[in-house]
């Protein structure tokens, strides 16, 4: 499994029972948990009887993280387990995670396929001219502009706007990179 340097640090941090106590890493295995599957019930805190310096954080970041990786790459406990003992990972800790992994792995993947991939749609677009004739400090204008507010659409129905200005060579440049995309993919749809 490919993952961050920061994130595999993490994960051998976790691993190591010296640093990680038993309940500790249960706190941290069930937090992970909760929040993949939205309860979020169980607050991450240290219990005091070590210095707290964000290691629980961040191994808890860790784990959610090596748990959407492993569900999103489709990978079973097998993998899981093998990538789990090159972090040094004691064996309890490793069927423990591999475990509870397995029992909300439908439920993370349903959570995956609902986050939106695509870009806003854009639905309206309002434009205005506008001209440039002479700056504040006395320099002479640009020339013709134009103000551009693009409407766009979530998937989830919520609205947005992408406001920009350019010139009318960028303006043109645009048109042409839009109408050639447009072909593109009317050529791959026609293709498939």
């Amino acid at each position: 499994m490919d993952l961050s340097l920061e994130i595999s640090s993490a994960l051998r941090l976790l691993g190591n029972t010296t640093n990680v106590g038993q309940a500790e890493f249960k706190k941290v295995l069930q937090k992970a948990i909760d929040d993949l599957n939205n309860s979020g019930k169980v607050p991450i805190t240290s219990t005091g009887t070590e210095a707290y310096d964000g290691t629980i954080a961040r191994s808890h970041a860790a784990l959610a993280t090596l748990f959407i990786e492993a569900v999103k790459s489709n990978q079973d406990g097998t993998i899981l387990t093998s990538t789990l003992e090159d972090f040094n990972w004691p064996a309890e800790r490793i069927s423990e995670t591999v475990k509870e992994l397995e029992s909300c792995r439908e439920r993370i993947r349903s959570k995956l396929a609902s986050v939106g991939i695509y870009p806003p749609h854009i639905v309206d677009v309002d434009w205005k001219l506008d001209y440039h004739v002479r700056s504040s400090a006395g320099e002479e204008g640009g020339g013709a502009f134009y103000l551009i507010t693009l409407h766009t659409e979530e998937g989830d129905g919520r609205r947005g706007k992408v406001t920009f200005s350019c010139s009318l060579a960028q303006l043109s440049h645009l048109v042409t990179q839009l109408r050639q995309a447009s072909r593109c993919i009317q050529k791959y749809a026609n293709n498939s």
